[in-house]
């Protein structure tokens, strides 16, 4: 689903809140769990920060550009230490004044893709794969341990498909479902998981989700248990307000907050 500036226009203004209830819930700052969904350390992190410029080029192609979307991510970006700016032009001229400027990591995204560039070593990192694992770092970091345990993934788009790996990766017993029963199977016979065919029967049976579905309202009061952990990313939230209120505080959900910082740890690992 397409990001709205409704979400997006006082990300910059709410970090400090944001990564101080994601400390609380998960015991990680947000640099952790994107330096650990990386595969890297916190201070590998910070020390690339010292040397990797970021630039955030506004791209006009297809819908147009979301009102306060780069800005957004070059908060995110900040937040985590980096020096970064949002280029005064756009699309290839915007790349251009970036490179100029002397950025080594671009970030850019039209309707279809979101990614970084780091330009010194040639790597593109995709947002619906970094978000996918940064999901899953913080799932771990809200639930413990996640080997032999079951986690049911909602959702088998991108993003689902990043975080069924990474689960898998962590040793979890994975179980996934998709309305498009199609595409759920072949992730599940790629992945040798567990094809869950009714999600509301399916729910009561899992106490740590992850939700990476665009569809809203599909976890309700009934599914939620003491013991329930859900990392969702997907937007609109999936969970109804009842279901929210017995389950926020061990939530974690943002519009692009994880999903950048694991994008830029990925970048500079």
């Amino acid at each position: 689903m397409r990001l709205s500036s409704e979400l997006l226009i006082d990300i910059d203004k709410g970090l400090d809140n944001y990564n101080r209830e994601l400390l609380g819930k998960t015991g990680c700052t947000l640099r952790g769990i994107a330096s650990h969904a990386a595969g890297a350390t916190e201070k590998e992190v910070v020390e690339a920060s010292n040397s990797t410029p970021v630039a955030v080029v506004p791209i006009t192609a297809g819908k147009g550009i979301i009102e306060y979307f780069a800005q957004a991510v070059q908060s995110i970006v900040s937040y985590i230490g980096f020096t970064s700016f949002v280029t005064h032009d756009y699309d290839v001229a915007g790349l251009a004044e970036g490179i100029t400027r002397g950025a080594k990591i671009i970030f850019l995204a039209d309707d279809n893709c979101f990614i970084a560039i780091n330009l010194s070593r040639g790597l593109v990192v995709d947002n619906a794969e970094a978000t996918g694992r940064g999901y899953v770092a913080a799932l771990e970091c809200l639930a413990g341990e996640l080997r032999a345990r079951r986690v049911l993934v909602i959702g088998a788009g991108r993003v689902g498909r990043s975080a069924v790996c990474a689960l898998k990766r962590l040793g979890a017993e994975v179980a996934l479902f998709d309305i498009d029963q199609t595409k759920a199977e072949i992730l599940v016979r790629e992945y040798e998981t567990v094809k869950e065919e009714n999600l509301a029967e399916a729910l009561p049976r899992y106490a740590i989700l992850l939700d990476a579905s665009p569809a809203a309202e599909i976890i309700q009061a009934e599914h939620i248990k003491p013991d329930t952990v859900i990392a969702a990313c997907g937007i609109p939230l999936g969970l109804s307000n009842e279901a929210y209120s017995m389950v926020k505080e061990r939530l974690v959900h943002d519009p692009l907050q994880i999903g950048v910082a694991t994008m830029l740890a990925m970048a500079v690992k």
